[in-house]
């Protein structure tokens, strides 16, 4: 799923820092990035990350599907809203995507210095955990302006292009009333996905 990597960059949040040598990792304040999410043999595609630090929520926009994701963090969930076909898709594969990351407080960071993406300077680390490897470029208030990594899904490279911070609206985090509801097996998910 060419999200994952995305979602995986949205769950974060999960993590506190707990040890000295981790970075913030979760945004202070309310933020809406611009991102370009680069995977081997697929083509590029721009998504929008929203994020709520407040309730620590995330939706991420893919507007070349017409659907989006919705992440809430302290629950560990994860849903697809297909607006065309008034449908929120629940997929316990989602879930197991943000609840993935609740590890990363074992993981191990080691700054590598500093770079520049979307006009903003940030701190690169290596993040190195049991469920990969990864390259993050995170600012001071803790918002991922690059992400690299691999996991045993596959490789991917997550570019911030814009960020603005500012009030998220509450309403983009819940799923539209009105909507249906169905579950959805992680195969069958898959296919739906490719198919959009």
């Amino acid at each position: 799923m060419t999200l994952r990597p995305l979602i995986l960059l949205a769950a974060l949040g999960i993590a506190p820092a707990t040890a000295a040598a981790h970075p913030n990792i979760l945004p202070v304040h309310d933020v809406a990035v611009s991102y370009r999410l680069d995977a081997p043999g697929r083509p590029s595609a721009n998504y929008q990350f929203s994020y709520d630090a407040a309730d620590q929520r995330a939706r991420i926009d893919d507007p070349a599907r017409g659907t989006y994701f919705l992440v809430d963090l302290p629950a560990g969930q994860a849903r697809l809203v297909i607006p065309a076909l008034h449908t929120v898709v629940e997929a316990p594969n989602l879930s197991a995507i943000s609840q993935e990351i609740t590890q990363l407080e074992g993981a191990r960071f080691t700054r590598l210095g500093q770079a520049s993406y979307a006009g903003g300077g940030c701190d690169k680390y290596l993040v190195l955990s049991d469920q990969g490897s990864a390259e993050v470029c995170l600012t001071p208030d803790g918002v991922a302006l690059s992400f690299q990594g691999h996991d045993a899904h596959g490789s991917a490279t997550v570019t911030a292009t814009s960020v603005a911070y500012g009030p998220q609206p509450a309403d983009q985090f819940i799923p539209p009333a009105g909507f249906g509801s169905v579950t959805l097996p992680p195969q069958a998910l898959a296919a739906l996905l490719q198919q959009q």
